[in-house]
């Protein structure tokens, strides 16, 4: 019984974490291209440039975009919870 209450608690761990986990790795991704400390390209922005509800205003919109660039194609898979969960990554 002790052995199956671990269990239960360990899964409900991974599961509240992984929300966390996910948004991290993510942002390690947008480092590929965005610099988080300064602004040193024109044509990709600093995300820390950028203030939270403007990221998040952008990242939507990319979202529901037509267009056929990299962060359409990046932000079409992203959940709205995904994306706040970024900004609260990046602007913590």
């Amino acid at each position: 019984m002790i052995k199956i209450k671990i269990f239960i608690i360990l899964l409900a761990f991974k599961f509240l974490n992984a929300e966390e986990i996910n948004a991290n790795i993510i942002v390690e991704n947008c480092k590929a291209c965005h610099n988080l400390n300064s602004n040193v390209n024109d044509k990709i922005p600093s995300l820390p440039a950028l203030k939270k509800e403007e990221f998040i205003y952008l990242m939507k919109k990319y979202k529901n975009s037509k267009e056929n660039n990299v962060m359409t194609r990046i932000s079409k898979v992203l959940t709205t919870q995904d994306i706040e969960n970024i900004a609260e990554v990046i602007y913590e």
